[in-house]
């Protein structure tokens, strides 16, 4: 018997289907990681919004939180831009007569969305205590 040099069809074949599942694999997994690091910087930014509307809740006077009032957000929001078409909310509630709670909303994309809540207390002091 003569001795063969190669590979045979068989073998190239599967080769071949072992290099298309590892190729598929890895573009699957560069899509999804590219995925979530495009929502972590969208939830990122959202997060730094509300914190800068926070920040304005926390120091207006408390008497002008008014529940009954159609409240919107007050702080600059060209943060935002990058995540538009965005809504904004925010939902003021009175659990007790010197007590306001804030929520603050941010919604994006189909289904993201960014929560943040405060609790104002009316201590009887100026400005902020």
């Amino acid at each position: 018997m003569t001795r063969s040099r190669g590979f045979s069809l068989v073998e190239v074949l599967v080769a071949l289907v072992i290099m298309a599942i590892v190729i598929t694999t890895t573009i699957a997994m560069f899509a999804e990681k590219t995925r979530r690091m495009r929502q972590a910087s969208e939830t990122i930014l959202a997060y730094q919004a509300l914190s800068n509307e926070a920040e304005h809740w926390r120091r207006v006077d408390f008497d002008s939180i008014d529940v009954a009032s159609n409240q919107t957000f007050k702080s600059d929001l060209t943060l935002l831009t990058p995540l538009a078409p965005y809504t904004t909310a925010v939902k003021v509630d009175t659990p007790q007569a010197d007590v306001r709670n804030v929520t603050l909303t941010i919604r994006w994309a189909t289904n993201h969305e960014a929560h943040l809540a405060i609790a104002r207390a009316n201590t009887g002091g100026n400005g902020l205590w």
